[in-house]
């Protein structure tokens, strides 16, 4: 072998080495790259995986609230409308009294909302039609606690659902079932809500 095929060798194994360090020391980065890499993507994985759990609880935590909302809005709705109907309920049964017993409910609500002076009682139209023939009589009898009340039976009529209008000169008060279920409708459902719910 001659100096220059020496030379020549030299180089090329210096240039072989130096490539094989150099090749070595890139697989060696390369492999730190992608281990970092690795162990980043694992932890947004796992960052990403706890954030959807946290958001997958969350969702469920707001829909057993809202279906629990829901559900005692539904109650709620219900046990009105049950207040309602049977308040209606017990309003329709004192227009469904026969003769003798509602005429007798009204008289004792005369005799409750009578005034101390004159007056008249005015009824609806069909209870007009229907009074007893000792009316006045047992009317003056259900007013007599009442210091200075009288009242008569008046011949005009109301558009009322039961009950009466009472009249002194000109200024009435309204007692039909339906205004007097009205003025006491707060009580009358807190009672009701008692006796259907406790």
């Amino acid at each position: 072998m001659t100096g220059l095929e020496k030379i020549t060798t030299q180089i090329i194994d210096d240039a072989k080495a130096s490539a094989q360090k150099t090749k070595a020391a890139a697989e060696e980065e390369a492999s730190k790259i992608l281990a970092s890499a690795k162990a980043q993507r694992e932890e947004q994985a796992a960052q990403i995986a706890a954030q959807t759990q946290a958001q997958v609880a969350q969702i469920g935590a707001n829909a057993q609230s809202g279906a629990s909302l829901r559900r005692r809005q539904v109650l709620l709705a219900a046990k009105q409308q049950m207040i309602f109907e049977t308040i209606q309920a017990a309003r329709e049964s004192l227009l469904a009294l026969d003769d003798a017993a509602y005429f007798s409910l009204i008289f004792k609500m005369a005799g409750k909302f009578a005034l101390p002076q004159k007056g008249k009682l005015i009824l609806n139209k069909r209870d007009l039609a229907r009074v007893p023939g000792d009316f006045d009589q047992q009317l003056k009898v259900a007013v007599e606690s009442v210091a200075g009340a009288s009242l008569s039976l008046s011949d005009e009529t109301r558009p009322v659902d039961g009950g009466f209008v009472l009249d002194y000169d000109g200024i009435e008060e309204n007692c039909s079932f339906e205004a007097l279920f009205y003025s006491s409708q707060e009580a009358l459902q807190d009672k009701v809500q008692e006796f259907l719910f406790q």
